[in-house]
């Protein structure tokens, strides 16, 4: 797995991201956010994307898959 961020959401520490992207079995994007520490209520206010396809938290995404994190940003 390859774990990217963008924008100005906390980064979780190198070591963190790292054993994430190695070991991370595959489950749901709410169970990759709390690999990564992020908190249950973070995960409204991120957003994850793989390829062009927005996940929900209940999507699921694998070892093999390529996800940016980023903030979720409203505007008018």
């Amino acid at each position: 797995m390859k774990v990217s961020f963008f924008g100005p959401v906390q980064v979780p520490s190198p070591e963190v991201v790292a054993a994430v992207e190695h070991g991370f079995p595959g489950g749901t994007v709410r169970e990759l956010l709390a690999a990564l520490g992020f908190a249950p209520e973070q995960v409204w206010f991120l957003s994850v994307v793989r390829g062009d396809e927005r996940l929900a938290p209940e999507d699921h995404v694998g070892p093999g898959d390529e996800v940016s994190i980023m903030l979720v940003v409203g505007g008018g």
